[in-house]
């Protein structure tokens, strides 16, 4: 008991918060390298590629044959894209309103000690309008926070495809003490479901 309360104080002692600039911008962050979705299979599923190294890499696409003005509007709602793999959250929406939308998540994780961080999180259409997206990102970073954490950051694109559907795209970048890429592929693959039920009207799935 004593050594357990005594690696949980060296742990807090050595825990710092830092503050990671965002730049401005809405571009994604590389070229994604995840299979394309074949509309002809008529499946809304993920397909992703890891991989490892610092930072950890996972990179995403999918289908979701609903309209991308649908997709797009059931995407500004951050109870419908914080991370599952957190124990608290909150977030604080139009903190930058130079964008079209955004706001700024506190995620906690509870484990031997309390681990917490922002991310800031910005919407824009970048082609089409905002109720007819042809191509709309969302970016989002770490911006402050323990530096058990030294990155997260990501990017989303709605993209209008064929016959009406809606292709997003997903990209991750994690560079922590803990969290694999596993990990991220599975937030990123909640995230997609909960875009999915929305698409089709129905209620969000929640954290599994």
């Amino acid at each position: 008991m004593r050594y357990a309360l005594a690696m949980v104080l060296v742990l807090a002692a050595c825990q710092d918060d830092i503050t990671t600039v965002f730049p401005d911008g809405l571009e994604p962050l590389e070229d994604n390298t995840a299979p394309v979705p074949q509309a002809g299979a008529g499946v809304e599923e993920l397909l992703t590629v890891a991989t490892e190294g610092d930072p950890k890499v996972v990179h995403g696409r999918g289908l979701i044959f609903a309209p991308p003005g649908v997709v797009w509007a059931a995407a500004k709602d951050p109870e419908h894209l914080y991370s599952c793999a957190t124990t608290r959250h909150s977030a604080m929406v139009g903190v930058e309103p130079q964008y079209e939308y955004g706001w700024k998540f506190h995620y906690e994780v509870d484990e031997i000690i309390t681990v917490a961080w922002d991310e800031l999180w910005r919407f824009g259409t970048i082609t089409g309008t905002p109720e007819a997206p042809e191509l709309a990102i969302i970016r989002y970073q770490k911006v402050f926070g323990s530096d058990f954490i030294t990155l997260i950051e990501g990017s989303i694109m709605v993209r209008a495809a064929e016959a009406g559907a809606t292709e997003v795209e997903f990209i991750e970048h994690l560079a922590a003490v803990r969290g694999a890429t596993s990990d991220m592929a599975a937030s990123m693959r909640n995230r997609f479901h909960t875009l999915v039920e929305l698409g089709h009207g129905r209620a969000a799935p929640g954290c599994p």
